[in-house]
């Protein structure tokens, strides 16, 4: 992919991401982000708010930051590391997961 085609890919993400922010109540991603990240959390002792109206705004800001990810993680990916697919998918997961615990870590600070 050419510098302009990761430009239009990462302009494109934009209405993704407040997509994503407003029917953070069907996202399956956003949730599945929110309780994969909770797991290590609890092991280390926080109490992340994932659940019930405590994860209302943890719900739709990982709604708004993860479609954001997408194209720096694609050109991680095939670019620096030239993984393949698998890697991809392995890459933007971990890094997602590690922005979802540290949203979550801040978040359970206030």
């Amino acid at each position: 992919m050419t510098w302009r085609g990761y430009l239009l890919f990462g302009l494109l993400s934009l209405p993704v991401a407040l997509l994503s922010t407003a029917f953070w109540m069907v996202n399956p991603v956003t949730a599945l982000l929110m309780f994969l990240a909770a797991i290590p959390l609890r092991w280390f002792g926080y109490q992340p708010p994932v659940e019930s109206w405590s994860g209302l705004g943890t719900a739709m800001w990982l709604g708004l930051l993860w479609p954001l990810t997408v194209a720096p993680f694609h050109w991680l990916n095939f670019r620096v590391l030239r993984w393949g697919k698998w890697g991809y998918a392995a890459v933007l997961l971990i890094g997602n997961l590690v922005i979802a615990m540290i949203y979550l870590i801040a978040k359970e600070g206030t």
